[in-house]
């Protein structure tokens, strides 16, 4: 009897940065007590689905909300476009989280095909919130082979 593989994004998919750009968002920590924004997208290298979505606190615990912020995972069918993007899940990250603690959600699995992408960002709660860290998601393996997925072609 065989297991799925699962593992981190890290497994499943690579940070996009655009050419020429001195901004790797994707790849960095996330103030969720600045003003919302989009931290950039991943790219899926390796076909999953996605069970699993959270946020560490690593730097400032979050506090000071009377609303608190959100951590947005969304996925896009083309890198850039928000056109048939979907969301794969919400966290909320609550007021009095310490640093070292960590805001999940299971979610519903949602498949990644080789070329869709994550695309990571948040909204700032209201008060004065506070909070940074850093987002993850875990994923199982998908059954696909890559002659069933039209974004693929042998070299």
């Amino acid at each position: 009897m065989g297991y799925p593989d699962k593992g981190t994004h890290l497994n499943y998919f690579v940070p996009v940065v655009a050419l020429a750009t001195t901004d790797v968002g994707v790849m960095h920590s996330i103030d969720i007590g600045a003003t919302g924004a989009d931290h950039g997208e991943l790219l899926c290298v390796r076909p999953c689905s996605v069970v699993q979505c959270g946020f560490s606190l690593t730097e400032e615990a979050a506090s000071g909300t009377s609303a608190a912020p959100t951590v947005l995972f969304k996925k896009r069918p083309t890198y850039a476009s928000a056109t048939g993007e979907s969301t794969v899940s919400t966290v909320t990250v609550a007021s009095g989280a310490a640093v070292g603690s960590t805001t999940y959600e299971n979610c519903t699995p949602v498949k990644f095909a080789v070329g869709d992408t994550m695309e990571v960002s948040h909204t700032i709660g209201t008060g004065t919130p506070t909070g940074i860290g850093v987002y993850y998601f875990i994923c199982v393996d998908d059954e696909e082979v890559p002659a069933n997925n039209t974004e693929m072609a042998a070299g």
